[in-house]
């Protein structure tokens, strides 16, 4: 490798380093959103089943507030999942620049990073899904417990 090559590929290095670190703490973020929701949504829970009657503008504006709770956590998700996919994309970019996908470059025959996941839609990308149907649960069964205790 020349002088500038290797320049190049310390800074790529670089590049990479603050990729996976994006990654990493963007996977804890999620996680810790989808506990958080799950917690209010616990919490709910507790505290509706220990009141023996509530007016109904207040059993709607908790259902409302609810609702609105889990449109943030969903939009939240998929707007990770956006940016994870982006992140993913710049790192598979960075391997290939580094000729980290072509064979014989590193190892006798093998090439180094193996491809990395190839899809396209970013909902499709991680635990997006499943934190979104968990957390879709949740709202699903603390809303119909909510209408089914005091609304019927």
């Amino acid at each position: 490798m020349s002088e500038v090559d290797s320049v190049k590929a310390h800074v790529l290095a670089e590049l990479a380093k603050e990729q996976g670190e994006q990654l990493r703490f963007m996977a804890n973020l999620d996680l810790r959103l989808v506990l958080g929701y799950l917690t209010a949504q616990f919490i709910l829970v507790g505290w509706i089943t220990n009141q023996a009657e509530l007016a109904v503008q207040l059993v709607s504006a908790i259902l409302l507030v609810n609702g609105l709770l889990f449109g943030v956590i969903v939009m939240l998700l998929i707007r990770h999942g956006r940016r994870r996919h982006q992140a993913s994309q710049i790192s598979r970019n960075i391997d290939s620049a580094l000729q980290l996908y072509e064979t014989g470059i590193y190892f006798q025959g093998r090439i180094k990073n193996p491809d990395r996941q190839r899809e396209k839609n970013p909902l499709l990308l991680y635990w997006h899904p499943i934190y979104i149907f968990i957390c879709a649960v949740a709202f699903g069964g603390v809303s119909l417990l909510i209408v089914a205790t005091y609304l019927v």
